[in-house]
């Protein structure tokens, strides 16, 4: 049987996205960007592993490793709010897949720009255009406030808003250097699953590095 993409190359794999078997061929070359793949796909799974591997050693030879040291400190001083954070992202992007990496790199920014206004003595939740970005950022902001009354931690807004950056950042590296605009929202819940737990075991399932 040919593949149903190509018409070419002999179909061998399920493809859960088209319901339907395809090459594998087409699987690596399209997974992500032209079908899409649900994030539980044993074959999407492992591409995104490889390529996680790219992005990591690209943004290295970039930037250097001194981001992945500071993130590492800060999630040694307090690994449920990173949770929040990873976990909030998570819940919104299964909630609706129509969300792409723009949209929270905008949300991001929106959080972030809140939390600062907040330190000034002043609390006005920033929004913009766009209505996904807002829904994101509304969302990690209740979690967050909800998660500093109620944590039972001893961490300030300036931990939050710089955790935050964190993530603003590597969210913006996704954005700029891969062609997939859903990489980074996959890459976030690939370690969620539905039910809040990691899907890949270790330590609350919380990404140290990007």
């Amino acid at each position: 049987m040919k593949c149903i993409l190509c018409r070419k190359r002999k179909a061998k794999r399920y493809c859960p996205a088209k319901n339907r078997e395809i090459c594998p061929v087409c699987c690596g070359e399209k997974r992500g960007v032209e079908i899409d793949c649900p994030i539980d796909c044993e074959y999407f799974v492992e591409g995104q592993k490889h390529q996680q591997q790219k992005v990591t050693m690209k943004r290295i030879r970039r930037e250097g490793v001194g981001t992945y040291v500071k993130k590492a400190e800060l999630y040694r001083k307090d690994p449920g709010f990173f949770a929040v954070v990873e976990k909030g992202i998570s819940a919104i992007f299964r909630g609706n897949k129509s969300i792409r990496d723009n949209d929270l790199v905008s949300a991001l920014e929106q959080v972030k720009k809140t939390m600062e206004t907040e330190k000034n003595g002043i609390y006005y939740e920033h929004t913009g255009e766009n209505l996904f970005a807002n829904e994101i950022s509304g969302y990690l902001l209740r979690s967050v406030k909800n998660y500093l009354q109620n944590g039972g931690s001893d961490i300030d807004l300036e931990f939050c808003t710089e955790v935050v950056s964190e993530y603003l950042n590597e969210a913006k590296f996704y954005l700029d250097n891969e062609s997939s605009p859903r990489e980074y929202l996959i890459h976030i819940s690939r370690y969620h699953g539905d039910d809040g737990k990691s899907n890949e075991g270790g330590d609350k399932g919380i990404i140290i590095s990007s």
